[in-house]
Order: structure tokens, then sequence, then C-alpha cells
């Protein structure tokens, strides 16, 4: 394929940014905690989407919920839905549900091949004792919207350009940010305009 310019806007895990900085591709270090140059931020995160209604739905958009070592996010994404994310502290490698990144397998290994719960069910003993909406989002969210991945966090690059050619890098590729900050889209859309 020949192409004028190759926009690098293919995530944290960048294939354009290993070609162009020389970096190995995906090649996991250190038991998992070190993956092509990105730091396991000790934390797995498991994400959903289910259409409900909740009481306070016009009021509250965004809501978080803060336990030990997890924490639970729901958020209004319009016509009834609310996306949810579930934070663990956690090893890398304990895979319960599948990834939504190129595959539907549960790594091997893993807890979500052993125990027959559903990944649901799972959850919603993680957050046994927690706020009943918690659990009512669980039960609501379809077996098949969940997936899961373990958060990775790389230092941002001020060093080395982020453009060499015709070719450039912008959203996750050159600066990854966490999932629970919301910026990640919109930081990209500011790469562009930058």
């Amino acid at each position: 394929v020949a192409a004028d310019a190759l926009v690098g806007a293919d995530g944290i895990w960048s294939s354009v940014r290993a070609q162009m900085y020389g970096e190995e591709v995906k090649k996991p270090e250190k038991g998992g905690k070190v993956r092509q140059g990105c730091t396991y931020s000790g934390y797995t995160v498991f994400a959903g989407e289910a259409v409900m209604s909740l009481p306070d739905y016009y009021d509250t958009g965004y809501k978080v919920y803060i336990g030990p070592k997890r924490y639970f996010v729901t958020s209004d994404v319009g016509n009834g839905r609310v996306q949810w994310y579930s934070f663990f502290a956690t090893p890398p490698g304990m895979k319960r549900a599948r990834s939504g990144w190129g595959t539907d397998a549960v790594a091997q290994g893993g807890e979500g091949d052993q125990s027959g719960e559903s990944t649901v069910e799972y959850l919603k003993g993680l957050h046994e004792g927690w706020s009943d909406e918690v659990h009512y989002v669980l039960d609501q969210t379809p077996e098949g919207a969940v997936e899961q991945r373990d958060l990775y966090d790389r230092k941002p690059e001020l060093f080395r350009s982020w453009s060499e050619g015709g070719v450039t890098l912008l959203g996750d590729a050159i600066h990854p940010m966490m999932p629970n900050l919301g910026q990640g889209g919109c930081q990209a859309i500011e790469d562009a305009w930058v």
C-alpha cells in the first residue's frame, strides 16, 4: 500500500509507533509487568454497557464507588445506556472475560476457565456489600457485553518527535491515558488539531 501520510492512532500497542521508534511489538517482560515499554498499572478493568432505567439518570451523569483496591464507575452515554468500568488491583493476566481487542478468548490459565461462574456473577461477588445500584447495573448487563483488559501505562513522549516524514502519532499511540480519566478520545482530537 502506498500513501502520502500515515496517522498512527492505533492505541498503546501501536505498531506504527513501534516501527517509527524501532521498538519490539507487544513482547511481554518481567512476568507481564512490562510490555512494549509500557508498565503494568497494577489494575485490570472490566467494562460493560447496559440499557436501564435509573431514578437519577438525568440528574447524575457520572458516579464513582470506591472501595479497598477496587472502584466502580458508571457513566450516562445517552438514550438510557449506561457504560460502566470496574477496576481491581490484581496481577496481570488474571483473565475472566474477553479482551475486546480482536479476540473473544479468555487467556488459558486465567481464572475465567476454571470456576464456571459467569463474569457478571464473579463481579457481583467482588462487590458484595456494595451499593444495590452497582448490583443492579451488573444485573442489567448481558454477559457478552463485558470486556476485560489489564491496564498499562507509559510516560508521554517529551523528547522524541511525534512525527517523522509523512508519519505522525496521536492519542494513546504517543501518550496513553487510563480509561477512568475519560480523556483518551478528547486528547487524540486535540493532538490532531495541534
